[in-house]
């Protein structure tokens, strides 16, 4: 009697649910359409942080309110109740000692994640935050490193922009570089012709010093051959009475 009523409020329920719209997160999307065509280039949305309301850890709770409309408050429970009794009474699902050991096995995983879930979840949060810290460091880091190389390659730009700046400069160098060779040069010149007329002077100055000697010695060598021993003795003497008569005038002067 009770499996006919399932099987009734399943077959009522099933036109509503077969064009019903997707119940939510957690649910199995059974019409589904499997898209055997190229893939859609469009941005893939991002995945929620948090997931949608469930009732006892399992059923969303869209499939709740998706019922309330049509069968009440008590329908969900009435159905998921009556679909257990279904397949127990026709044997459709037998209990074995592993229902007892799935039993207990979800019991205890209720139970770590009633007791524990909230720790666990901040430990992962935190691990969370960890990673994602250490991401964004390495981000900056990154964006940093970029920045950089942006302001250096900036600045060889600006560098190469007023790159006329350095060839005026060397053109100038260049420039000066041969005046003080073509000076240098110069100087040189004007020193070698220098040093030839000083030679030349200095020639000219020597022969002529050697020529006034020559003639020096030339005329006194013949002014001595012509003076005679008699005219050596009267001059000798001419000088002696020369002499004496200067005396006498020194004599005779009064003395002041």
């Amino acid at each position: 009697m009770l499996s006919r009523v399932v099987l009734s409020a399943a077959a009522a329920t099933a036109p509503s649910l077969k064009n019903a719209a997707l119940l939510g997160p957690g649910v199995l999307q059974a019409t589904r359409i499997l898209h055997t065509g190229q893939p859609s280039l469009a941005p893939v949305p991002p995945l929620p942080e948090y997931g949608g309301k469930v009732r006892h850890g399992l059923i969303p709770e869209e499939f709740f309110q998706f019922l309330y409309p049509k069968t009440g408050v008590t329908g969900p429970y009435v159905l998921g109740t009556g679909l257990i009794l279904y397949f127990l009474s026709k044997e459709i699902y037998v209990v074995t000692p592993e229902t007892i050991s799935a039993i207990s096995t979800i019991g205890l995983l209720v139970y770590v994640v009633k007791k524990y879930g909230a720790s666990i979840g901040e430990f992962a949060d935190k691990l969370n935050e960890q990673k994602i810290a250490q991401l964004e460091e390495a981000k900056q880091a990154s964006i940093k490193n970029i920045q950089d190389v942006i302001d250096l390659e900036k600045s060889q730009q600006a560098l190469v922009q007023k790159r006329h700046y350095l060839f005026d400069v060397q053109r100038n160098n260049i420039a000066m570089a041969l005046e003080v060779t073509y000076r240098e040069r110069l100087h040189r010149v004007y020193k070698e012709v220098k040093n030839r007329l000083d030679y030349h002077i200095s020639v000219q100055n020597m022969m002529r010093r050697k020529e006034q000697e020559h003639m020096v010695k030339w005329v006194e060598k013949h002014v001595v051959q012509s003076i005679s021993a008699q005219q050596e003795k009267e001059t000798i003497a001419k000088c002696i009475a020369d002499l004496k008569l200067l005396a006498k005038k020194a004599q005779a002067q009064p003395v002041m």
